[in-house]
């Protein structure tokens, strides 16, 4: 089974740090072949930084922002025809740290991600904009993972996405429409009202799943573990999602609870990770 992996690395400086520590953390914690590593870059940014990271034998392109410019810039790696040469993707955001290889886990007959930790955004405007759409459900409601209240299926965190090839196309296309037409004119004012547009790329995927009626699959947060929340998990993670806990020099992981079991051990493994490969 062939596995590519996917990030868009933006120009400020925060996401190209990320950017860095995401990419030694596949290779060295995940095992993963830079050969099935794509990394795309915002137009603009620096070639020595570039070069830096083409230097670990990973796949390089050159991408135009997409959309808002912001938060939309991830659906761009889609148009990318080569990740389609692969069994399945895997789209990452830039601030996460895997710990270790899943690839044993992927279901090639879904699309698998993790259900929003929390109402980003509240179910009610989720509402408000498939009637605006004229969409229909085509998945029952689901739990968000961390405060368990209601939200539609397919509510994906889009930190991880697992794409397999057999829905890429219809993701692609599906994912770029519902994100334009929620940029245009009125469509998206119901998340605009409520201060929620950093959401557009994650309620178009969602969108998407539901105008094509795609079969998903859960992630366990195992897979994509948020260092805002503490869950209480047990179970050995996979993949580290810290979002901005991470001290000013980025040498640090810094959660926002009392470290535990195996989220101890992750975050302490993702920490001598980031003490070895400091950019």
């Amino acid at each position: 089974m062939k596995i590519n992996y996917s990030c868009v690395i933006d120009k400020h400086e925060k996401f190209k740090k990320q950017g860095w520590l995401w990419l030694n953390s596949l290779i060295k914690l995940g095992r993963i072949s830079p050969s099935n590593i794509w990394v795309h870059f915002i137009d603009g940014i620096e070639p020595e930084y570039i070069n830096k990271c083409a230097a670990l034998g990973v796949n390089i392109r050159i991408i135009e922002p997409f959309g808002d410019k912001k938060y939309c810039n991830k659906i761009a790696q889609m148009s990318n025809a080569e990740l389609k040469d692969s069994d399945a993707v895997i789209l990452m955001d830039t601030d996460m740290i895997m710990l270790e290889n899943f690839e044993r886990d992927i279901d090639l007959n879904c699309i698998s991600a993790k259900i929003v930790d929390m109402e980003n955004p509240p179910i009610d405007t989720i509402d408000e904009l498939f009637k605006i759409a004229g969409l229909n459900k085509a998945l029952p409601d689901y739990f968000t993972g961390y405060k368990a209240a209601p939200t539609y299926g397919a509510n994906f965190n889009g930190g991880v996405y697992i794409i397999p090839a057999q829905f890429y196309d219809i993701i692609e296309s599906g994912w770029q429409k519902w994100a334009c037409w929620l940029l245009e004119n009125e469509n998206g004012k119901p998340l605009y009202d409520i201060g929620r547009e950093a959401h557009i790329d994650q309620v178009s995927f969602c969108m998407t799943v539901h105008e094509n009626k795609l079969d998903i699959k859960y992630l366990s947060p195992a897979f994509n573990y948020p260092l805002p929340y503490d869950y209480g998990f047990k179970d050995k993670l996979y993949v580290l999602h810290y979002h901005d806990r991470i001290n000013a020099d980025f040498s640090k992981l810094t959660p926002d609870f009392e470290l535990h079991g195996n989220i101890k051990k992750s975050v302490d493994k993702a920490d001598n990770l980031i003490s070895e490969v400091q950019i």
